[in-house]
């Protein structure tokens, strides 16, 4: 709190590293609603604390970041699928930006203009919305098209839905769901609690390959190992798959040999494999049902397992979920405040939820771009989670962490 923080800066000895980090917060809370003023503080700062580790979380030079800054957009273009066969997510991010403009009271003084990417040359929408007034642009949200606006001269603020590989220009900035981020999370997560032996389980096929590429990079900077990975496909057996990927099936010959070696019956407990001590499970909702309870049919249930939001529908179901109890799984803030009845959604777009949630934070951002200009690392709290900048423009967040109990999702503190 910042009466707190403030005590603490008048507590601080003068000059010290404390009272520099203090005054630093002081300056990113108090006064991250008013870009100009906060500019003049940091720079005073930097007179008083020259030798601070902090300058290190500041953009060097700060001047640097002066082009970057933009005032209150009064004009906004969404470029969003609003028919097609991705009106749903595009609907849900609309719907999202639309009730954050409401709650903020400033409808009024904001005009926003939306523009339907479906079928679109959406480089020439672009330029539509940037000739009609656009001060700030949310959108496109698919992958091609955002690939495509990504490369573009951007004369205002844009704000990409989605992550991409390539670099973009200046003055756009990505911000989508990313599971590489959250599966990032995860390796920290698991790290932090002591685990060094990871098996992961995961889809056959590219969305699986960038996600465990993620999750295993970050695991294994930490000097953590991944043992063994399971690439599932959608038609496998998934008993056969994991009973032997848990070697469980080496254990029982092993019986039989001794059998037959003795020449009479003996009684064999079967066994997994024992060479890890953590499991990485990426599925949506419907395999993870199957693939949890196998693993503890098949003596894993003693073993943690972490997983990305990909395995939460978003909905309460603690019928069907509860064959995921004992999962622990990163997720938005919003998500946990806001579990939905149930609701039919496809599940490779996980739930209207999470995108509604990106929409309110797509809103949020048109005051809060200046605030992560300046203070990159320090992040500000919205619905989707703790949002930051990276050196690549992404924005990307810090998640909360929930565990299934009974069926029902129990967020962890």
């Amino acid at each position: 709190p910042i009466a707190e923080l403030n005590t603490m800066a008048v507590e601080a000895k003068d000059g010290s590293d404390m009272a520099g980090w203090m005054k630093l917060a002081l300056i990113a809370r108090q006064q991250e609603n008013n870009t100009q003023m906060m500019l003049l503080s940091v720079e005073k700062w930097q007179e008083q604390f020259p030798t601070h580790s902090g300058n290190y979380i500041l953009p060097s030079p700060l001047a640097s970041v002066i082009p970057k800054l933009f005032p209150q957009p009064k004009n906004i273009a969404l470029l969003l699928p609003l028919t097609g066969p991705l009106a749903g997510p595009g609907g849900a991010i609309k719907d999202g930006f639309t009730a954050a403009l409401q709650a903020s009271h400033q409808a009024d003084s904001i005009k926003v203009n939306l523009y339907n990417t479906d079928k679109a040359d959406v480089a020439a929408l672009y330029q539509q919305a940037i000739d009609e007034g656009a001060m700030y642009v949310v959108g496109p949200l698919g992958k091609a098209q955002v690939a495509t606006v990504a490369a573009l001269n951007h004369p205002v603020p844009t704000l990409l839905l989605n992550d991409i590989a390539m670099p973009t220009q200046d003055n756009a900035y990505q911000f989508g769901l990313s599971p590489s981020n959250e599966a990032r999370q995860v390796a920290v997560k698991a790290r932090k609690n002591g685990f060094t032996k990871a098996l992961v389980i995961a889809p056959e096929g590219e969305w699986g390959d960038e996600v465990v590429h993620a999750f295993a990079v970050q695991w294994q900077s930490s000097g953590a190992q991944v043992v063994d990975t399971l690439h599932y496909r959608p038609n496998d057996v998934l008993n056969t798959v994991v009973r032997d990927f848990l070697h469980i099936t080496d254990s029982e010959a092993r019986g039989r040999q001794l059998k037959q070696l003795i020449g009479r019956s003996i009684e064999s407990t079967p066994r997994r494999r024992q060479d890890f001590d953590v499991i990485f499970l990426l599925a949506y909702p419907s395999k993870a049902r199957q693939i949890m309870p196998l693993l503890k049919y098949y003596y894993a249930g003693d073993i943690p397992v972490y997983g990305t939001s990909a395995v939460y529908s978003g909905s309460v179901d603690a019928m069907k979920d509860r064959d995921l109890d004992g999962l622990i799984f990163c997720d938005m803030p919003w998500v946990f405040d806001h579990q939905m009845g149930s609701r039919n959604w496809p599940e490779q777009l996980n739930s209207y939820n999470r995108l509604y949630a990106l929409g309110m934070d797509s809103f949020a951002l048109s005051a809060q771009l200046n605030h992560l200009q300046l203070f990159p690392a320090m992040g500000v709290s919205e619905h989707s989670g703790i949002l930051y900048l990276t050196g690549s423009n992404q924005i990307a967040r810090i998640l909360d962490w929930g565990q299934f109990r009974q069926g029902l999702v129990q967020e962890m503190h």
